[in-house]
């Protein structure tokens, strides 16, 4: 059994979490349960005593590997290579800050129409990178900034 997001078990009765932990004991059967998880494992602890679970980490993604997960959801009506082009810029500048990849999904989406905006107007082609770089620069600080502070916090 895999439960995703399993940090919601914590807004739930204090004994459902302890019963995940023991779900082979409880039933009698050879099951495993995995719980993905956001945070780490101390700030779910329940109070109550249940089994230590074996806890792996998995490391942040490289930036090419986000790449490659962020440049899959180009918009069809662009080309691949414009789209995974955006993706290079839109990591160049955020990738310091945030390695989230559904931020960085959330930013790819809400930036690209600005980045296509020269392209749209007829004042640019796919391929002029300096007039897009120059259109979308001042957004992208913009979003910096409230990356950083979601950062922070």
């Amino acid at each position: 059994k895999v439960l995703d997001r399993a940090e919601q078990l914590r807004e739930m009765e204090a004994n459902i979490l302890p019963a995940f932990l023991r779900l082979q004991e409880l039933t009698d059967r050879n099951v495993t349960v995995v719980l993905l998880s956001e945070i780490i494992w101390e700030l779910f602890r329940p109070t109550t005593g249940c089994f230590e679970p074996f806890t792996l980490y998995f490391p942040d993604y490289s930036i090419g590997h986000l790449q490659k997960i962020l440049s899959q959801n180009h918009p069809p009506e662009y080309s691949a290579d414009f789209y995974a082009a955006y993706i290079n810029i839109l990591l160049g500048v955020f990738y310091m800050v945030c390695r989230d990849l559904k931020e960085l999904q959330h930013l790819a989406v809400l930036n690209f129409s600005k980045y296509c905006e020269p392209v749209v107007s007829g004042e640019a082609n796919e391929r002029d990178t300096r007039k897009l770089w120059k259109n979308i620069e001042p957004h992208l600080k913009k979003a910096m900034q409230t990356v950083y502070l979601r950062e922070i916090s």
